[in-house]
C-alpha cells in the first residue's frame, strides 16, 4: 500500500503534465469587458465567469446612487466584496468599500445603495426577483446572465464552463443555435 501511495506522489511531483491553454485568456482586465444593463434600472454588470453546468457565476455589479433593489430571494449563497461606495439592508449595519458579506441561500431582502456601489460578487445559484405585488418576475441564473451579456457583445473575455467548452463549436452563438 505504501508503495502505491509513494508512486502516486512521485507521479504528481515529477510528471503532472500541464493543461493546454487553447484560445482562452488566463488573465482578464475587467475594464476591457463592456458593462451590460442588469435587471433593475440604474444597475449594470460585467460578467467575469459563468459556469453553465453548476449555475455559479461571478460578476462586477455597479449600482447607481439611490437605487434600492426590488425584493429578491437568494436560492444560493452570494459572496460580495465592496469595491467602492456601499449598501445596506438595515441602517445600523452599513456595508462600505473594503467590506465583505455573504448573502446566504434562502435570504430575502431589499438592499439600498444611497451613494451607489460597485462590488465583486460570486453567485452560487439563481436569484428570484419579485414585483411590487409579490409575483415572481424573474429567476436570474448563470445562463440568463450569460445570454444578457452575450446579446450585449460582452462575453469575449468571460470564462465560460459548459458541457461542451470548445469555442469553435459556437454553441452559444444565437446565429447558430
Amino acid at each position: 500500500m505504501a508503495s502505491s501511495t509513494h508512486f502516486a506522489a512521485d507521479f504528481w511531483m515529477t510528471n503532472p503534465g500541464t493543461t493546454a491553454k487553447g484560445s482562452r485568456k488566463e488573465f482578464v482586465d475587467p475594464d476591457d469587458i463592456p458593462w451590460t444593463d442588469w435587471l433593475m434600472p440604474g444597475t449594470r454588470f460585467r460578467l467575469l465567469y459563468a459556469n453553465l453546468v453548476t449555475g455559479s457565476f461571478s460578476l462586477i455589479l455597479q449600482v447607481d446612487p439611490g437605487v434600492q433593489a426590488t425584493p429578491h430571494w437568494h436560492m444560493g449563497n452570494v459572496q460580495a466584496y465592496i469595491l467602492d461606495g456601499g449598501f445596506h439592508y438595515h441602517d445600523d449595519d452599513p456595508g462600505r468599500a473594503g467590506t465583505f458579506t455573504c448573502e446566504v441561500a434562502g435570504a430575502v431582502h431589499q438592499p439600498f445603495a444611497p451613494d451607489g456601489t460597485t462590488m465583486l460578487a460570486f453567485i452560487e445559484g439563481p436569484i428570484a426577483g419579485y414585483l411590487p405585488d409579490g409575483a415572481l418576475a424573474v429567476v436570474a441564473d448563470a445562463r440568463l446572465h450569460y445570454y444578457m451579456a452575450r446579446d450585449n457583445g460582452a462575453t469575449a473575455l468571460t470564462q465560460v464552463v459548459d458541457y461542451a467548452t470548445d469555442p469553435s463549436q459556437h454553441m452559444h452563438d444565437p446565429a447558430v443555435v
